[in-house]
């Protein structure tokens, strides 16, 4: 016997009556077609109904998944720019596996303030980021160069490299001062209370030569008399307190203040002047690299790239 199909609109006559509560024999007489045909129809037309919403339901949940696999990267992706920048002191240098280490570590998806969080919730965080970080090269691979995120990174190990040196060099610089003023230093070993006096002036000299590398302002040491005539400091750049040296008199501060400029005179301009310029190089390609990330990684960019490209992460 010959399949009997029903056309539109006896279909959705079909439907009305049937979802109305009719029974198949009064479907049958108002239709004027065998009913076990009309229940075939109908059957097939509710299971066309339940996997066109399934489809349905797929795509609404494929679609809010891209979107926070989007939302996502672009947050990760802000986040690295802001992880390249360069610190505003010295001693916030560390070198670029240091500095990836933390960055694998943060929570950058929630704008609520971290608590301290455990360690299996660290690993699941680090896991995360690394795999949101190869989909982000996946979809971007010929449109962004990488290779700058890597040329980031060596210029960054070098200039920590130069830090450590330059260090070295300024305390045994100051060292060298305090051999042949042993008044000084007997005063200053008296005001700091330890032999570690050459380390501790080093490091704001180190301080200065980094501010002024960034700034282009060369010289930001001065004196200060506080309101209490006994309340002297030397500030080796405006608002740093870590390396400010608090001293007993301004006599001495203005010593030490004078010891420390030629320190400053003897990294850059003699005989260790490579150090500072090594590093300046080095702090340039950084700038270099980071810019061009950050551009390559505008959200107003990178948005229309991730919506035209799949990686492995992106939902089906």
């Amino acid at each position: 016997m010959k399949k009997i199909e029903l056309s539109p609109i006896e279909l959705k006559k079909v439907v009305e009556l049937r979802q109305l509560g009719a029974k198949w024999t009064e479907i049958e007489r108002e239709i004027k077609i065998d009913r076990r045909a009309l229940k075939r129809a109908y059957e097939e037309w509710e299971r066309d109904k339940i996997i066109k919403e399934q489809e349905a339901v797929r795509f609404r949940v494929a679609a809010e998944a891209f979107h926070e696999h989007l939302n996502d990267l672009i947050a990760l992706a802000e986040s690295l720019v802001d992880a390249l920048a360069i610190p505003q002191t010295l001693r916030g240098l560390i070198n670029a596996d240091d500095v990836l280490d933390q960055f694998w570590i943060r929570n950058i998806y929630s704008e609520q303030e971290e608590l301290p969080i455990s360690s299996d919730r660290k690993e699941r965080m680090v896991r995360k980021n690394k795999m949101l970080f190869k989909s982000l090269q996946e979809h971007t691979r010929d449109k962004v160069r990488w290779e700058s995120f890597e040329e980031w990174k060596q210029a960054r190990n070098i200039a920590v490299g130069y830090s450590k040196e330059l260090r070295f060099q300024a305390t045994g610089i100051i060292a060298g001062f305090l051999s042949n003023q042993l008044d000084l230093k007997e005063r200053l070993i008296n005001t700091f209370g330890g032999s570690d006096v050459p380390e501790k002036i080093s490091d704001g000299v180190r301080e200065t030569i980094w501010r002024a590398i960034l700034t282009g302002e060369p010289d930001q040491m001065h004196v200060i008399e506080g309101a209490n005539k006994w309340r002297v400091w030397l500030e080796f750049y405006k608002g740093d307190s870590d390396t400010k040296l608090y001293l007993p008199d301004l006599e001495l501060a203005k010593e030490v203040l004078s010891m420390c400029r030629e320190t400053v005179t003897k990294l850059r301009e003699e005989t260790k002047s490579h150090l500072v310029l090594g590093l300046t190089d080095q702090v340039a390609k950084m700038q270099e690299r980071t810019a061009e990330l950050e551009e390559s990684l505008d959200p107003l960019i990178l948005r229309p790239i991730i919506l035209r490209t799949r990686c492995d992460l992106c939902p089906a």
